[in-house]
């Protein structure tokens, strides 16, 4: 009943409103100490009678700063670091969740970017998006599509200026 309970929470309060439009949400991978050595981070989250106790930090996060929920990129467990990792949905408004600052960009000022800390963070198991220890895998994936996204996306504008 439990389990039943949380998937609709979070269908209806993250899923589809996200997909609405109608929350933020935001990619927590990247830190201080890691930058974009996915397999180098330290955030950890430990299983803790249901849920996981999350403790760590993330840097540069765009629309950190007025997410309402966050896909956090977390060690689990302490194998090896490719397979440690686990993806948890993350609601920013969880007790523990600090925004430390709004990190100044040179451009890009249409959405912010924020540090931000975790302490103590309690989220139930089953805010695990996929399975546990996937997480390193299924963020390579989603890399992989942003990125092909990034270059389809200048591609005419590369062409024009090339034609002139």
């Amino acid at each position: 009943a439990m389990r039943e309970t949380l998937k609709k929470i979070i269908d209806t309060e993250i899923k589809v409103p996200t997909i609405a439009g109608d929350v933020v949400a935001c990619l927590g991978v990247s830190e201080a100490g890691a930058g974009s050595d996915v397999a180098n981070i330290k955030t950890l989250a430990v299983k803790k009678r249901g849920d996981y106790i999350i403790n760590g930090s993330k840097m540069w996060i765009t629309n950190g700063c007025q997410a309402d929920w966050m896909c956090l990129l977390t060690n689990t467990s302490t194998g090896p670091s490719h397979k440690n990792k686990s993806l948890i949905c993350l609601p920013m408004k969880t007790p523990g969740v600090h925004i430390a600052k709004k990190i100044e960009k040179i451009g890009m000022k249409s959405s912010d970017t924020a540090q931000i800390f975790f302490e103590d963070v309690k989220v139930p198991c089953n805010f695990l998006i996929g399975e546990e220890g996937m997480g390193f895998i299924y963020q390579m994936l989603q890399f992989q599509e942003e990125r092909m996204w990034g270059v389809a996306n200048v591609l005419t504008q590369m062409d024009n200026i090339i034609k002139e």
